[in-house]
């Protein structure tokens, strides 16, 4: 069986010989569209449509009422298990769309998988992960032909014929969903903070009953000055039960924000902000895109005594971690970047 990585391969050549700049041109309604853009990319994943899929689809749900779907996927049997909402390249995405292809899952329980498309942006949803019977407003995953790169193909590649597994797909859209509720859920949480964390806070410093007063003084505490100074103790607590040892220190985080800042001053960096991370090390601290190590932008190495940015295999001593001194290599940690930006 093919794996992602070769998968990602064959999805890179494969777009290297599709013009699909040219598609994106002559596409100027739903049809042109569907014919150009959103056909050609479900063959280049491997679906054919005489086998897998077929436009304005009469999807009759359990109350008998039919709907007209734009496109549907079926794979072993005759109930569709992806749904795609299609409208033409010259319009935005936006929450109406979303409804349209929401409403076509609130009595087709057997669809899995809903995709919503201008034939240049694709955003992929799946049910939620605390509610099977409601499709999530929010995409799990976001291909755009106008702005994509290897990871993007790799990531894509789970929905190619070879290798789409309904139950897989559905594993890596909880994973995201779970993470991201969990994510505004702390947030929620933590500010301005709720009287049970207020409690639990106070309890831990030793005192006994919560009063308002209490609580008005635990609030003005509780900040991002606060947050941050707790997450250089965890980061240590960590680091110690650790069994490599490795926790980041906070002069490798601040280096890892002067770059990024630095990086998306950039117009041509500034849209891919989110995708800028770092990767610890014993002795080395990368900082590189999409979480990839192979997409290292630098290369830190930061110790008391001496201090040294490496960038595409040049090393550089630096006299300390500071805006002034980083900004030093502000076009060649452009140019390191911007290569894996380049369709």
């Amino acid at each position: 069986m093919a794996t992602v990585k070769q998968i990602g391969s064959l999805l890179e050549k494969s777009f290297e010989k599709w013009d699909f700049k040219k598609a994106i041109r002559l596409s100027d309604n739903e049809s042109k569209t569907r014919d150009y853009l959103i056909e050609p990319l479900f063959n280049l994943l491997g679906f054919n449509k005489m086998d897998h899929y077929s436009h304005e689809f009469s999807l009759r749900n359990s109350k008998g009422g039919i709907k007209k779907v734009d496109m549907v996927v079926t794979l072993n049997g005759k109930n569709p298990i992806m749904l795609v909402e299609c409208k033409k390249a010259t319009l935005n995405l936006n929450k109406s769309h979303f409804k349209q292809l929401s409403k076509y899952f609130e009595h087709h329980k057997e669809s899995k998988v809903g995709i919503l498309t201008n034939g240049v942006v694709y955003e992929f949803y799946t049910v939620k992960w605390n509610d099977k019977k409601v499709l999530s407003n929010k995409p799990f995953l976001i291909f755009n032909l106008k702005d994509f790169t290897r990871a993007d193909l790799e990531e894509i590649a789970v929905f190619h014929i070879q290798l789409f597994d309904v139950k897989e797909i559905l594993k890596i859209s909880e994973k995201t969903y779970f993470l991201n509720d969990f994510n505004i859920a702390l947030t929620k949480t933590l500010f301005p903070g709720s009287d049970e964390l207020l409690k639990i806070i106070y309890q831990n410093m030793g005192g006994k009953i919560t009063t308002d007063n209490v609580k008005i003084r635990l609030r003005k505490l509780l900040n991002s000055v606060s947050l941050n100074e707790s997450i250089e103790k965890i980061k240590v607590l960590e680091g110690k039960e650790s069994s490599t040892g490795i926790f980041t220190s906070g002069e490798e985080l601040k280096a890892f924000q002067i770059i990024k800042t630095i990086l998306v001053m950039n117009p041509r960096l500034k849209p891919h902000y989110d995708r800028f991370s770092f990767k610890d090390y014993k002795g080395q601290f990368k900082i590189v895109v999409d979480e990839m190590p192979s997409k290292e932008i630098c290369n830190l190495a930061i110790a008391k005594s001496t201090k040294s940015i490496s960038i595409e295999n040049n090393s550089y001593d630096l006299k300390n971690i500071s805006t002034i001194e980083l900004t030093k290599f502000k076009k060649k940690l452009v140019d390191s970047a911007i290569k894996f930006f380049k369709n």
